[in-house]
């Protein structure tokens, strides 16, 4: 099996029910569920679809969905849900099974009621996955989706259910990726940290900037009464515990951490070059540690204060101008 690295992003494993097999039929059901950076689900969603041209529909699919003017009787128009979709799915990778299928229909869709594809560029082929492990002809030549389930042991659900077939197709690519591949999701994220005091020790505030696969995010604020020392400590910390927060604790072990500061002392101490001598920084030293067995690597680079300017700036925008923010 190749390697599989999604930097980090967030999937939605999707499934749409149409009218016919051709490029024109109508889309009846949009399902499927989104999953967070440690592949866990975190929202599901399923959609009926009032269709506007049933004497265009194939009877053989209408009757494979389970379609009945009963069951679609309170469906909803196509444009509100891609509309509620919409920036559920911006920038997410889309992944399914046979995925150019619904993939194509569904930016067709989009760009019918005047929006662009949300997704982002990359798309996950499941089934391509399952041919490259276990040979199209170990497949079958229908219901390829059953038969790798059956393969896998995997619950199937019920068949033409968009739902149960989206999240049979998860439940299938994490068995394909398997351990081996997850430590492939592996990666470096570049922190940079900078705490700092008014009096040392004074009103202290701490700046921390982590710079993720797609965004950078900053955060700074007030931690009340500190030595610049103690400030610098405690800037790492936030920013080891943000990650872990960001990522859980499973991922993070996969995560290697570049750590910048511009403390000479504290960077030292933490790559034990230098003995904690003063004894209201060891609780810090402790507490780093113990932090650092969470992750795969961490990493510290000392640099000088001309390097450190963006974390150095977020702790005087907190001390000069009395302004903190927590994102």
């Amino acid at each position: 099996m190749p390697k599989i690295d999604l930097n980090n992003a967030e999937i939605v494993f999707l499934d749409l029910e149409t009218t016919s097999t051709k490029f024109d039929a109508e889309i009846i059901e949009i399902a499927g569920l989104i999953v967070d950076r440690n592949l866990e689900i975190k929202e599901s969603f399923d959609f009926l679809i009032k269709p506007k041209d049933l004497n265009k529909a194939d009877p053989k699919a209408l009757e494979l969905i389970g379609y009945s003017e009963e069951k679609w009787r309170n469906a909803y128009e196509l444009k509100d849900v891609l509309n509620i979709l919409y920036p559920k799915f911006k920038n997410k990778i889309l992944a399914g099974w046979v995925i150019h299928f619904d993939s194509s229909r569904l930016e067709k869709a989009f760009h019918e009621h005047n929006l662009d594809d949300p997704f982002d560029y990359r798309r996950i082929d499941i089934f391509s996955l399952a041919v490259a492990k276990y040979g199209l002809k170990n497949l079958g030549d229908k219901e390829t989706l059953t038969k790798i389930c059956q393969i896998l042991n995997i619950d199937r659900g019920k068949a033409h259910s968009a739902y149960d077939d989206a999240y049979a197709a998860y439940k299938v690519f994490l068995k394909l990726i398997g351990e081996e591949n997850l430590k492939s999701f592996s990666q470096e994220i570049i922190v940079y940290t900078d705490g700092g005091s008014l009096g040392n020790p004074g009103r202290a505030a701490i700046g921390v900037i982590i710079k993720l696969p797609q965004e950078v995010k900053e955060y700074s604020q007030e931690i009340g009464e500190r030595t610049n020392n103690q400030a610098e400590y405690e800037a790492v910390i936030f920013a080891l515990e943000k990650i872990k927060h960001l990522y859980g604790k499973e991922r993070i072990k996969q995560i290697k951490i570049i750590l910048h500061l511009d403390s000479e002392l504290v960077g030292k101490q933490l790559k034990n070059e230098f003995k904690v001598l003063e004894e209201d920084l060891f609780p810090y030293f402790v507490k780093f540690h113990n932090l650092k067995f969470n992750f795969g690597e961490i990493e510290i680079k000392i640099i000088p204060r001309e390097e450190n300017k963006l974390a150095d700036k977020l702790v005087k925008s907190v001390l000069f101008n009395k302004f903190s923010t927590i994102i």
